[in-house]
């Protein structure tokens, strides 16, 4: 059982193919950039499914989610392992298709994680996709939106890296359900980037003084964001992120976070392991979107500790 446990650990921080076990692992697993906690967070839940069911699994990652062309020379590594499926969290929609093609063409069975690529955008690549284990992104999206509802002014959203599908989605869902008594003044590409966030809000706070609320679609671009307020001294602006990493739970019980629209990672993770393992078992089929919970997180529902949903939070 702690076999695969190793491997996962190898793989990950060293970057580079091991060869602890004689036989293929069942699943192999290609995760973002490290950096973020919420890959980290997710890594932890496969791992420790994988554990609990005694399967070996084999996890990589890259260091940056803005390096499409490293996730590209890993995951063509990851293939010379011959695992029975690949669980992978494409940067964009198009960087892992030379590899993604290949392992249709090997018979290993193809799962999404996060969303990032979608069921008719792989069939246009050649790409069978078995299904996908993910939160609604427009749905994360749209709850920001939502808890918003009551203020009313301007707003500034910092998009995450361009051409990532979770994305866009988060952005389209927040512009589509935002309540009429505000108005995005300024719509920006944050690359899930913390210092990058701070900056445009700074710049944004220059130009609009009076900004209400501001969006981001991540925790890390939210953090940042929340620190340019305060040095602004705007504790007036709301600021509402997305995945409920433990820093912005932190954040938010300090009161330096409004709110993040958390996305489970930890249960993704696991939900991901947990059912690749039961499918290439004959176990069982699924439907293609197999759906992820969300929840909206701030001061309130973190001190009430009623929302069952919270177990899964690290």
């Amino acid at each position: 059982m702690r076999l695969s446990r190793f491997v996962i650990f190898a793989s990950l921080f060293a970057f580079a193919p091991t060869c602890v076990a004689e036989n293929p692992p069942e699943i192999a697993m290609l995760l973002g950039g490290m950096s973020n906690p919420y890959w980290k967070t997710l890594y932890d839940g496969a791992v420790e499914t994988a554990d609990e069911l005694g399967i070996s699994v084999y996890v990589q990652g890259i260091q940056s989610n803005t390096d499409p062309e490293a996730q590209l020379n890993i995951c063509n590594t990851m293939l010379l392992r011959k695992p029975k499926a690949l669980i992978f969290a494409a940067l964009n929609n198009v960087n892992l298709s030379p590899c993604l093609t290949k392992a249709t063409a090997q018979g290993i069975r193809l799962i999404d994680v996060d969303g990032g690529t979608g069921k008719a955008e792989a069939e246009k690549m050649g790409i069978d996709l078995t299904f996908s284990v993910a939160s609604d992104n427009y749905a994360l999206g749209k709850r920001a939106a939502e808890y918003l509802s009551g203020s009313s002014g301007k707003v500034l959203l910092i998009e995450g890296f361009p051409g990532s599908v979770p994305a866009e989605l988060r952005k389209k869902g927040f512009r589509e359900n935002l309540p009429a008594q505000l108005q995005i003044i300024a719509s920006l590409p944050g690359d899930w980037d913390r210092l990058k966030a701070a900056d445009i809000t700074r710049t944004t706070m220059m130009k609009h003084p009076d900004l209400t609320a501001i969006f981001a679609a991540n925790d890390l671009m939210a953090l940042g964001a929340a620190e340019a307020v305060l040095e602004g001294k705007k504790g007036n602006v709301k600021v509402v992120g997305v995945d409920g990493i433990s820093d912005a739970v932190s954040a938010i019980q300090s009161g330096r976070l409004t709110a993040s629209i958390a996305q489970l990672p930890y249960l993704m993770g696991s939900e991901a392991v947990r059912k690749t393992h039961q499918f290439i078992s004959g176990e069982a089929t699924f439907e293609f979107n197999q759906t992820v919970p969300i929840i909206a997180l701030d001061r309130e529902v973190l001190k009430a500790k009623t929302e069952p949903l919270l177990k899964y939070l690290r």
